[in-house]
This record gives structure tokens, sequence and C-alpha cells, in this order.
């Protein structure tokens, strides 16, 4: 596999070619660019199949870099290197095909290595332990015709059994991809695919102007034109009984939930690579909304750019706050972002999730496995599971911090945060630590600047402001999970601490 480096920053391209042993991994670096217009030239001359390509660049950025590879019909596949910063263009390069990003100051030899792994294996269909052979084998012809549609070129779309009459575009996925695949070896990671393949081309076997292509080990597409049925309403009717069809048949034979999202209906072959889009945008709906099996473009929002704005700018305040050491900041603007999102959907799951990974970065701790990350695969799962690992991290680095109280109030204020769900009090805390009960309130406060019991509510609150960002517990639930006897007293200490209600807080 051709590899071509386009960077602006010598250090990112060394540190590119450095990291991965390319000749034993069957890759070779073919060239490298400093500049979006010398890129094209190499792109052109060179041929790569993959392109690590930076957002921001002099000349042209990777932006206008991509859109000229799509009228060129390069068929290579793009990596985005970005900064935390550029969430727009970010998007924009996704939306135009780009196969995954990277964050330059977070990217390491792993994810690299993971995501050119997984080109590999969908360019040549190998196992994840063989080696790539020396070319692809051919792809059968329709199949070709149907790919370079999605991409945007459809001059041999007419050689397939399609017609230019109510088409739709039909993206299709597996329901809890992580844990199905955990039913099968992991050195046969093709099983689940091809068994879909197979269900889904049987089924469509039975459809006249009906086609079928895998994308990707995890998403598949399926296409359908209606020239014989004159309203759109009997077009949508038998899109639907495909759908049904399809999703009864996968769940009886492999037992696994199937995930649709579907684009509008054009009437032109021309018009493709919108409704792959389209569908593309329909079918990322179940992130933030997990239970539906089928999303239709029709109903999507449009996302307001304002939104984008507001996103970017809570994760600026973010990482300053994450920079100073200021994690109470961090974590009060963290949930104010959550709940941007929940409400507005302006960034994808991919988005959301290189967010938090860099989040991760910034905290110097190491990423989750990969298997656990990808059984979190709806908005409130995920949430929840970064919160757990930040408040971990933090936590950490809190106790870290403790050096300069006594010996006596760090044992106490390390015991506080582990303790906090249960019913403390003073006598408690001096039988605990063997000093008398005004002894150990009096040095607290001196040492800390307040009271052990508002110490307390604060991490008690702090607590219930995490638990409120999961939308599976009840509000009475989260006061008792964070150690407050009544619903009546959390709901006062909290109003009191943040200014505004439960309630309140969780509907941002």
């Amino acid at each position: 596999m051709r590899i071509l480096i386009v960077d602006d920053e010598p250090l990112v391209r060394i540190g590119i070619k450095s990291v991965i042993d390319w000749k034993g991994s069957g890759m070779e670096i073919v060239g490298e660019a400093a500049d979006g217009a010398e890129a094209l030239r190499q792109i052109a001359d060179l041929k790569p199949d993959v392109v690590f390509l930076d957002i921001k660049m002099p000349k042209k950025d990777g932006i206008a870099v991509m859109k000229e590879m799509r009228s060129q019909g390069s068929p290579a596949r793009v990596i985005i290197l970005s900064s935390f910063d550029d969430i727009a263009y970010v998007k924009e390069a996704m939306k135009l095909g780009a196969v995954d990003y990277f964050h330059k100051p977070a990217m390491n030899e792993q994810e690299i290595s993971a995501i050119l792994k997984e080109i590999q294996r969908e360019s040549f269909r190998i196992g994840p332990n063989d080696k790539p052979p020396s070319s692809a084998p051919a792809e059968l012809p329709k199949a070709n015709y149907l790919r370079e549609a999605l991409g945007g070129n459809s001059e041999n779309m007419w050689k397939t059994d399609l017609k230019e009459a109510g088409i739709y575009i039909l993206l299709l996925s597996v329901k809890h991809y992580g844990t199905v695949m955990k039913r099968y070896p992991r050195e046969q990671p093709f099983i689940l695919s091809d068994a879909v393949d197979n269900i889904v081309a049987e089924v469509l076997s039975k459809e006249k102007e009906a086609a079928y292509l895998r994308i990707d080990d995890r998403k598949s597409a399926v296409l359908i034109s209606n020239s014989d049925l004159k309203s759109l309403l009997a077009s949508l009717n038998r899109v639907n009984g495909v759908v049904q069809t399809i999703t009864v048949t996968l769940k009886r034979f492999v037992n696994v939930d199937a995930v649709f999202g579907i684009s509008d209906w054009f009437s032109s072959f021309g018009e493709i690579e919108t409704g792959y889009a389209q569908a593309q945008t329909a079918l990322e709906q179940k992130f933030y909304s997990p239970e539906p099996s089928v999303f239709f473009y029709n109903f999507c929002k449009s996302v307001d750019e304002s939104s984008l704005v507001q996103a970017g700018e809570r994760l600026a305040a973010m990482k300053n706050a994450l920079r100073d050491g200021d994690y109470k900041k961090f974590k009060d603007i963290l949930g104010s972002w959550e709940k941007l999102l929940e409400k507005t959907r302006c960034m994808n799951e991919q988005a959301v999730r290189k967010v938090y990974e860099g989040f991760l970065f910034m905290l110097d701790e190491k990423k989750p496995a990969a298997e656990d990350g990808d059984e979190r695969e709806s908005f409130a799962e995920l949430s929840a599971w970064f919160h757990r690992i930040f408040d971990s991290v933090i936590a950490r680095s809190a106790s870290d911090n403790l050096k300069s109280y006594s010996l006596l109030i760090r044992n106490v204020i390390r015991y506080l945060q582990e303790h906090y769900t249960e019913d403390l009090s003073l006598r408690q805390l001096g039988a605990q630590f063997q000093v008398s009960p005004n002894y150990v309130s009096r040095l607290f406060k001196q040492e800390v600047g307040r009271g052990i019991f508002e110490y307390i509510n604060e991490i008690r609150i702090e607590k219930a402001k995490s638990l409120l960002n999961d939308y599976r517990y009840k509000i009475y639930e989260i006061a008792e999970l964070a150690g407050f006897n009544s619903q009546t007293h959390f709901s006062t200490l909290f109003q009191k601490h943040t200014g505004m209600s439960p309630k309140e807080y969780r509907n941002g």
C-alpha cells in the first residue's frame, strides 16, 4: 500500500515516517509534501493509496485538496491531520469522504497502525495477521461502478440493474457491533460481514432494480430504484418492505439487529453521491438515539452552525482549564458541552470520541481498550464511561496535590473521597483517626479553608453533576448514589452550589 504524507510541519512528517515499520507492514512511503499545491501534483504523479493530509496548509488547505482529488477521480483514501480546534474543518473533510482523522498532538503509533491495517483489510479482504498481496483482487464490475458512483463518478451506472427513477440509498450497520463480534473467533474477523453480505444479497436477488455493496467491516449499502412505480408513496413503501425483510432475516439467521440510515429519493445517477452523504447523516443519528432501528434523512435536523461555534468555544475553554489544572472548571464546562451536543447533535460520533480521547491525552491517561470503547455505542453510554475515567484520573491528581497538607488532613481527605456516600460524622472521623473530633474539625478548616461537611457536600455535588449526564438514572436515584439522605436535601444543596435545580442542570 502506497502512502503520501502531506503536512507543512517537518516534525510531523518525520514523526509519521518514524513510527511504523512500513516495509514490514507491506506499505511504502512514496512521497511527502509541505503544501496543498505540491500535494495535488504528487497525488497525480505517484497515485498513492492513502494520503495523510493536514487541514491547514499554505497555498491550498486540506479541504481544497480533497475537493480537487474528488473532481480528478482520485481513489486515494484520506486521513486528516488536525489540531483540537479544527472541528468545522474536520467535519467538512469527513463529509468529503475522509476515512478518519488524527489530532496531531495526541496521535500515536497504535492509532496510525490500526487505521492503516483496517484500510488494508478493506482493500484486500485479508485477515488481521496476513500480509497484503502485491495487488488487490479485481472487484466485480458492477460493484466497482457502485463504489465509483458513491464517490461521485456515476458514468458507468447505466451498466447496473438500477434505473434513473425513485432512487434511494440505504446504509446498513449492525447494532452493538463490538459485542456481536465477540461471538466469532478473532482470527476470522470477516465471518459476520460475509454472513450479512450473503443474506442481504439473497434478499435482494428477489428484487428488481436493487444493488448491494460492502462499504467496510461495519457498514454496507443497498441501492434501490423504482422505475415501475408511479408515486413517491409506493416507492417508499417498497423501501420499507425491503428494510423489514432484511431486518427480520438477519435477526433470524445471524441473530443481529440491523440499523438503517435512508436517504431522500432522487431521480438521477448524478445524485448518488449526495444520497450517500444523506444516508450517512441519517445513520449517524443512532449515536444520540440508540433505540430506533430506521433513520430517515428527511427527518434529520440540519446542524446550526452557531452550535458548532459554541461547541468549539467550550472545547477551547476545557483545554485551557486542563492546562491550568482547574479540574472543577473542566468538569463544569464538560457537562455544558455534553448538554449542547444532546440538544443540537452538532458533532457526530467519530468527532465526539476523538474529543474525549484528546482530553485523556491531556490528562496523560491511557486510551481505553478498543473493545471497551466500541461496546459503548450511544452518546449516553460513551459519556458515562469517560466521566468515570475522568473522575478517577482527577481524583488521583487531587491526591497528588495533597502534599501541602499535614499527614492527618491528607488521610482525612482521602477517606472522605472514598466514603462520601456514607453517613459521616465528626465523632466517626475522630474515632477513625484516633484524634479529638473538635481537633480534626479545627485543623481541617485551618488547612483546607472550609469545613469538613462543606467539603463532603462539594464532593457529593460533583458526583451528582456527573450522574446527571447519564439519563439512565432518575434524580432521586442520583441523590442516593451521591450520598444524600433525601432528594429534598439534595435539591436544596445543589441549588445553593450551582444556582440551578438538578432538573434544570440536566436539561441545560
